[in-house]
């Protein structure tokens, strides 16, 4: 008898491992149709395999692929969502399903403009442990709270960012928009601070010359204009708008020469 159920095991097993490999040949399939520009057959590609391979260890990656294929390049966003939903649905507790959560929120936010129903959904996105998720949910989540107006709420979020991730591929994004916060509130001293600090940790060239001519602003309101003016000189090779940051010049350079008086 042991011998019987000890066979119907391996067998078992040995079945399983046929139509996991089975599913695996199937994705890179799938796959190869997705990265020859054929969307519409890799995506078909990827739901049979979810239809007939369910428990496979590939089905949440192929009903992202699914979503991601729909919305961005099929112009297919409701399609996109039920796909993310259901891999939400089948498997909560898989490698995709914060990914897939990320992307439901973006979609509200891009694909539909709802910036409240895409703040609910980041707060779902925000609550899962992937790292890079959550940082990600945390900055997208402050920016459409301050799109629609709740502007502490933002702060706050922000705040929560950086403080968790600090040196994460968003911080220099939640720095900068500290400062601009701080910097419309009159909280000069403050603001000047979060540039610093987005200069600090950004690699990003349009962020640094962003968060450099924020700088200058700063350091001109408190009266630093040599140092004002130094940073605006910098600029002055990277700035897209060559003419509106020469006039900031002579204009800054105009009040030394008037100070110096």
């Amino acid at each position: 008898m042991l011998m019987l159920v000890i066979g119907a095991v391996l067998a078992g097993l040995a079945g399983c491992e046929i139509l996991d490999k089975q599913a695996s040949l199937e994705y890179e399939a799938a796959t190869k149709r997705w990265y020859a520009g054929d969307y519409p057959a890799a995506v078909s590609m990827y739901i049979t395999l979810v239809k007939e391979h369910p428990y496979s260890t590939h089905a949440d990656n192929a009903l992202y692929w699914v979503g991601v294929t729909q919305f961005l390049y099929l112009g297919e966003t409701e399609k996109s969502l039920q796909a993310f939903r259901l891999l939400l649905k089948k498997y909560p507790g898989r490698d995709m399903a914060p990914a897939a959560q990320l992307y439901i929120a973006e979609i509200y936010e891009l694909g539909y403009n709802d910036y409240v129903r895409a703040i609910e959904e980041y707060r779902k996105a925000a609550r899962y442990s992937d790292k890079d998720v959550r940082e990600r949910s945390l900055y997208s989540l402050a920016d459409n709270l301050f799109r629609v107006g709740r502007i502490d709420d933002a702060w706050t979020t922000w705040k929560t960012q950086v403080t968790e991730f600090p040196r994460g591929s968003k911080a220099d994004l939640a720095f900068y928009r500290l400062g601009t916060t701080a910097f419309s509130k009159g909280q000069i001293e403050e603001a000047e601070g979060y540039y610093r600090r987005s200069l600090e940790v950004s690699k990003d060239k349009e962020t640094v010359v962003k968060a450099k001519f924020a700088l200058a602003q700063c350091l001109e309101a408190s009266e630093s204009l040599t140092a004002a003016l130094a940073i605006y000189q910098e600029l002055e090779p990277l700035y897209q708008n060559k003419a509106a940051i020469q006039i900031k010049i002579k204009a800054l350079e105009t009040r030394i020469t008037k100070k110096s008086y």
